[in-house]
């Protein structure tokens, strides 16, 4: 990333793509100016983003997250002028999307339609994340129909779309993290003062989207302390609406937690679990969540990561500066601690009372951050990137597939419980998930294409494939690259709709527990994976008076165990 890649006719090409900065950029390396094909693929593109997240949504029928739906939409009641149903119990919802949602209240006061409508909202808010995601994919080198067809790709892979079918505050978290990151390389670009505060407004905005987002925030607040080696006065212009107005948004957000009944605990988690847990407790919860993001990204993420490398250490090495890409780097470590330091415990990967195979392979944290670096991987593909930066990344992704297939998937309880939107990038293979306990469980099990742990193994196939691929035919010409972006977008669309069979699932086995004012939780149906109520969890005392399909709000308390 760098400066802006003009395209239109008042800058050179060769000159712009020169500023582009990061990858070796050269004339027969850019693409051509977008004709109508490329135009016609844009606007395809787009729409097939908004089908995908359309048939996702469309099965979304009554909230299945106790805390990450219900709480944000007793949230949005109570800011929309309504009065708390009952206390919500969460572990850090901040009020962004909430108050997003608030006016929907006002529209309707049945809860089924106001679910509705905030699904609807939701798919909105995905769709409208291409045009900021798209402008940043522009300053690689791509104009805007091929930078359009780069921003839904990422929006339409499993990871993004899954998302839609839940009223959780993922989809702004998105937004928010798109708009800052263009605000960043338009802040690089010209750092002025204007440019300064509207970085730092969108960085503050990001931190009201949630609670874990305040990584993201100490790392936009260090790169505009570094910017002062460029820029004082925008530096400090950033810095003095950054720093006050962003503690304000986390103090906040922890108060309207605390007032309404919930709370935020998991930076103790997260402190305690570096401090106490093993490191090889941490090495397993990087690796599955390594492998988690690969799987799911068709290898993107690994090529855009061996780019963001070269990225920053040409910014380092050679401009002396800590330009966007460090910035990019920065939320990428910030996020990656946070959320190996959740789940690398023996607690959430052991001794849990019921096994969740998704607590080994947690992607929602990561998920944000590395939709860039498949932006970042994908336009690089797109642009011909050599057999040498492809090459890297197919290294790095069949060392971590070994890895993951010899070492981890063997001890890990595949058949465990699996909530979608918590390993949403590899939800396409769910049904090569087994059924099973930890009695009847073979463990040791090494993956194999026919055995019951295959979903380890079938999983990396597509990464390998697309990597062993690009790496085979080396740079994409002029006619290839529409034929590879194609090719991706078919596949990607494939797997998304894959993912329905998981997203429907969990739907019928938690959303209808809260339709029925007669159906227990201990008769939960379990196709596939058992649900925590099946094992020795506590049953969800006020299922029998929860009715998001009918007209009332929930009445019973909500069990703590969900993340």
């Amino acid at each position: 990333m760098g400066a802006q890649a003009a395209a239109g006719p008042a800058v050179p090409r060769e000159r712009a793509a020169r500023r582009a900065g990061g990858l070796r950029f050269r004339v027969s390396q850019v693409l051509p100016a977008p004709g109508a094909g490329w135009q016609w693929g844009a606007a395809a593109s787009v729409l097939l983003a908004l089908v995908l997240h359309t048939v996702i949504a469309w099965g979304a029928r009554t909230p299945s997250f106790p805390f990450d739906e219900v709480v944000l939409l007793q949230y949005s009641t109570f800011l929309s002028g309504g009065e708390m149903p009952t206390p919500p119990r969460g572990a850090g919802y901040f009020p962004a999307w909430s108050v997003v949602l608030a006016p929907i209240w006002w529209v309707t006061g049945s809860p089924a339609v106001a679910y509705r409508l905030a699904i609807a909202l939701g798919v909105v808010v995905s769709l409208a994340t291409i045009w900021p995601l798209a402008r940043a994919v522009t300053r690689l080198g791509l104009a805007v129909p091929q930078a359009t067809v780069v921003a839904s790709l990422v929006m339409a892979l499993p990871s993004r779309a899954v998302q839609s079918g839940y009223v959780t505050s993922e989809k702004m978290l998105f937004l928010a993290l798109a708009c800052t990151m263009l605000a960043a390389l338009r802040l690089w670009e010209r750092p002025t003062v204007p440019r300064a505060a509207v970085f730092a407004i969108a960085a503050v905005v990001l931190t009201t989207t949630h609670a874990r987002a305040v990584v993201l925030l100490i790392a936009c607040v260090i790169w505009l302390l570094l910017l002062t080696l460029r820029s004082w006065r925008a530096a400090l212009a950033g810095l003095a609406v950054a720093a006050p107005l962003g503690s304000l948004a986390f103090w906040s957000g922890g108060l309207l937690n605390q007032y309404l009944g919930g709370g935020f605990s998991q930076d103790e988690k997260v402190l305690g679990t570096v401090r106490e847990s093993r490191p090889s407790l941490m090495v397993r919860a990087l690796v599955g969540q390594a492998w988690e993001q690969t799987a799911g990204s068709l290898g993107l993420v690994a090529v855009g990561l061996v780019v963001l490398v070269v990225l920053v250490w040409r910014e380092l090495r050679r401009e002396r500066a800590f330009g966007p890409a460090c910035l990019l780097a920065a939320m990428l470590l910030g996020v990656a601690v946070l959320s190996v330091g959740r789940w690398a415990n023996e607690g959430e990967l052991y001794l849990a009372s019921w096994r969740r195979l998704d607590a080994w392979l947690y992607g929602r944290y990561l998920d944000p951050v590395t939709a860039l670096l498949v932006a970042l991987g994908a336009a690089a593909v797109l642009r011909g990137a050599g057999r040498r930066v492809v090459g890297v990344a197919l290294a790095l992704t069949v060392a971590l597939v070994g890895v993951t297939v010899l070492w981890l998937a063997p001890d890990a309880p595949t058949w465990g419980y699996v909530t979608p939107a918590h390993i949403p990038g590899v939800m396409p293979w769910f049904w090569t998930l087994p059924e099973a306990t930890s009695e009847t469980w073979p463990w040791g099990l090494v993956p194999s294409l026919t055995n019951d742990n295959r979903f380890w193994l079938m999983a990396s196939l597509p990464p390998l494939a697309l990597l062993a691929v690009l790496t085979a035919i080396g740079r994409t010409g002029r006619r290839g690259a529409p034929v590879l972006a194609a090719s991706l977008l078919v596949v990607t669309a494939a797997g998304t709709l894959a993912a329905t069979r998981a997203t429907d699932h969990f739907q019928q086995l938690e959303g209808v527990v809260r339709c029925s004012p007669t159906r227990s939780t201990a008769s939960r149906p379990r196709t596939g994976t058992p649900s925590p109520s099946s094992s020795t969890a506590p049953a969800h005392p006020g299922a029998a008076t929860t009715r998001w399909c009918r007209t009332s709000w929930p009445t019973g308390s909500i069990p703590p165990r969900w993340e």
